[in-house]
């Protein structure tokens, strides 16, 4: 028993601290902000797209009072990316995140299956994720990331919230489940 304690304490840690938790929001983030929530890097049999397939994700989550249109707003996978993808501004109404709601971005390299599959790949050797405001200089929320395996997520352990965990059974476009946690 006390192996088994000792084994759940260490991969709680490790989940903690696998993930950099660099933001441009607040230690505490309060209520008012669009972030970075969850993210799949390598998605073998999670969920899937419209198309059926298995692409990674990220999921935005809006925490203001009001809707917010991310379309022109840029997204990328490299902090060193001198060409972000500009997120489509032609359809608003898939680009929207209702307050208090959620958003998935596939990140497939397929934009031309829609507004919301976007040109990155996500790598579950580790990465970054940035996204911009529409000026692609002003940072809205960053992350950087090490290592995952294949169909585990991470996400924030509140929605919103400032403290990154692992989770066994991602929970795309509804709240985090604190109790798929690893």
């Amino acid at each position: 028993m006390k192996i088994l304690s000792a084994f759940l304490l260490m991969m709680l840690l490790f989940a903690t601290i696998g993930c950099d938790q660099t933001t441009t929001t607040p230690e505490d983030i309060d209520p008012g902000y669009l972030v970075i929530n969850e993210f799949l890097a390598s998605n073998d049999t999670t969920n899937s797209d419209e198309y059926g397939e298995f692409d990674d994700w990220v999921e935005l989550f809006n925490g203001k009072a009001t809707a917010i249109d991310i379309g022109g707003m840029y997204i990328s996978d490299a902090v060193a990316d001198l060409t972000p993808w500009k997120i489509p501004t032609n359809d608003p109404t898939s680009t929207t995140i209702a307050a208090g709601s959620f958003l998935i971005l596939w990140c497939d390299k397929e934009p031309e299956q829609g507004t919301l599959h976007v040109d990155i790949k996500l790598s579950n050797e580790g990465e970054s994720i940035i996204l911009w405001e529409s000026d692609a200089t002003t940072l809205v929320d960053s992350l950087n990331f090490g290592p995952i395996d294949a169909g585990i997520s991470m996400g924030r352990l509140l929605d919103g919230g400032n403290t990154w965990g692992t989770f066994l059974i991602p929970t795309p476009g509804s709240t985090n489940e604190i109790s798929s946690q690893l």
